[in-house]
């Protein structure tokens, strides 16, 4: 049995509080009522129960009866760390019900997937406390009906349950993270709160609630214009449809049908893919594009994918905004997720639809070939430091190089083609998978002897690039493992190559841009400005109009700062420019 105590009247609550006066941080959990646990909404579903506990005591507060205490636990949950998990959930509806947000916390759930690596380990509450404590906990209580008059005993003892076991798994969590040194010393609240030394993990906790935050903000959308090209699409989409299974006898998505219909009626040739079988994908048939029906193909597929968007997205809309579901860790290199709807996969031609409600502007900003900028910082590359010091466009500096020719008459398509080089080969690709990388990712062809080519001399320029690779290489063979960090101290345990050589760069670029968050929501203060979008290395900031010229401006600060505590040798560069839509940066 848990001990605590159940609250349900306003006077014993706020007396409650005095237990807490020392603690620097407390142990959180809530219970929602909502409607649905497939479809949460945190702007109508109520918090039930507030759950705070310390090293000795578990208060359940009773918020259907005593709604006027919220004033008093926002002081304190303003003030005081907070250590709970999935806190980005509790943070949302604790903000949207009380206005309480808490910002000062730990997430024993992010501290798990810190600790986890790259390994298939869950990381819900029960998961995380039967891994450290071999405590199985019942959660069959959690989507109780929380809305009942009279909440059971059953009900009481799993929410007061939910805060003992933050109590037994935070020093447990915390001390393992401490055991990983970092290159940067831990600094600010969070570590002075709770104890926690891991800089990576530091950066994580302070983004949370910078997360929770942009989820509820959400990103504007032009709703008339969004269902206009819905119906727009659709339509013609539908006329395609039947127009190519008219002509041509077969369903545009059925790649067995299509693949025969390619070899067999048209006579094309197909490439096999690594199973053995022929592959009819659009990478495939772009060399054939000035077939009518090969391309009429390609354009269905691709109005296909643009019709499945529009509808993903309008079926999202609320109110003018789009809430998108971030998953703060959604891979190892700390990159995030977004789903329901994914904003981070946003095409040029969509991005048209974003735009700034009235009285508002968007700010955009993304770092300048930042992946290029932290390979050349992690290897410590001298030529590309050079470069990039002396303020050359990396692609167009490389197509010099490479081709032999001046920096000035680099072409446009040639530049395209280092761009390819670039990004291709400081992960190690091979010359043959060059030669696809260039064509699918940016509409290059390269002959292979071209594309062996270039793959040697990028390395006899750029050496050591080489030297990285191959003593990757190396130590993968021997070990067949083998541990590697970020600039920030980020850590993974590898078995491939790619994975060796990948997570160092991308893993940084997610610890700066998490970092340039964090920085942006301490500084901003009171300023009309939020973060509503994060794809990769850009955020897209709303902001209202007489603000825009000091959001950039502080912005534009965050994202130095950012970039200097992890570069070193090589200038930060970004773009940041004020818009009222997203397809005008």
């Amino acid at each position: 049995m848990t001990e605590f105590t159940y609250i349900f009247n306003l006077e014993e609550a706020v007396k409650s509080l005095h237990d807490f006066e020392k603690d620097k941080y407390l142990f959180l959990d809530t219970e929602v009522a909502v409607k649905s646990f497939k479809e949460i909404d945190f702007f109508s579903d109520k918090v039930r129960l507030i759950q705070l506990g310390n090293a000795e005591k578990i208060y359940i507060y009773d918020m259907f009866l005593i709604p006027e205490f919220a004033k008093y636990l926002k002081e304190i949950l303003e003030k005081k760390g907070v250590v709970g998990h999935n806190l980005k959930f509790d943070i949302k509806f604790l903000k949207t019900n009380f206005d309480i947000f808490p910002q000062i916390v730990f997430d024993t759930m992010i501290a798990s997937q810190l600790l986890s690596e790259n390994s298939k380990e869950k990381h819900s509450l029960q998961a995380v406390t039967y891994r450290l404590t071999d405590n199985n906990i019942d959660k069959t209580q959690q989507s109780s009906a929380w809305g009942l008059r009279n909440l059971s005993e059953e009900q009481l003892e799993y929410a007061a349950n939910d805060v003992k076991v933050l109590r037994e798994i935070f020093p447990i969590l915390k001390s393992r993270l401490n055991q990983i040194n970092t290159p940067h010393k831990a600094t600010g609240v969070v570590h002075e709160t709770f104890g926690l030394d891991n800089a990576v993990a530091v950066v994580e906790m302070a983004f949370v609630p910078q997360l929770a935050m942009i989820e509820l903000k959400g990103m504007p959308v032009d709703e008339k214009e969004l269902s206009s090209m819905l119906t727009t699409v659709s339509a013609d989409y539908q006329r395609r449809y039947i127009e190519f299974v008219r002509s041509s006898g077969v369903d545009p998505f059925s790649p067995h049908k299509v693949t025969a219909w390619l070899t067999g009626r048209l006579g094309l040739k197909l490439p096999k893919t690594q199973k053995g079988s022929l592959s009819s994908q659009d990478s495939a048939l772009r060399k054939y594009m000035d077939i009518p029906q090969v391309r009429q193909l390609i354009e269905i597929r691709s109005e296909k994918k643009l019709l499945d968007k529009l509808k993903e997205l309008h079926s999202h809309v609320k109110n003018g905004r789009i809430h998108s579901q971030f998953r703060q860790i959604g891979a190892p290199t700390g990159r995030m997720a977004s789903s329901q709807p994914n904003l981070q996969n946003i095409t040029k031609e969509l991005r048209r639809l974003f735009k700034a409600p009235e009285g508002k502007k968007l700010i955009v900003a993304d770092y300048s070939q930042i992946e290029l900028r932290i390979a050349a910082e992690y290897v410590n590359d001298e030529v590309m430091i050079k470069a990039f010091s002396e303020g050359k466009d990396l692609h167009r500096f490389t197509a010099s190089l490479i081709l032999d020719k001046s920096y000035e008459k680099v072409s446009k398509e040639e530049r395209q083609m280092a761009k390819a080089i670039n990004f291709g080969l400081i992960y190690g690709i091979s010359p043959r998978s060059l030669m696809e990388y260039a064509r699918n990712n940016y509409g290059v062809d390269i002959s292979l002897k071209d594309a062996q080519e270039f793959h040697k001399r990028f390395f006899d320029i750029y050496l050591s690039f080489k030297r990285w690779h191959e003593s990757v290489n190396q130590k993968l063979s021997k070990k067949h493992s083998m541990t590697v960090y970020t600039l920030l101290g980020r850590k993974m345990t590898v078995h491939r190559f790619t994975e060796a050589v990948n997570f160092p760069i991308q893993g940084t670029g997610s610890d700066m841009l998490k970092m340039a968050v964090v920085f942006f929501g301490k500084l901003k203060k009171d300023i009309d400005a939020s973060i509503v979008n994060l794809v990769h290395d850009e955020i897209i900031v709303e902001v209202a109009k007489e603000y825009a010229d000091k959001a950039k401006e502080i912005l534009s600060e965050s994202m130095l700062r950012a970039g200097k505590i992890l570069l070193k040798k090589v200038p930060v560069e970004f773009e940041v420019e004020i818009v009222n839509a997203w397809a005008e940066k």
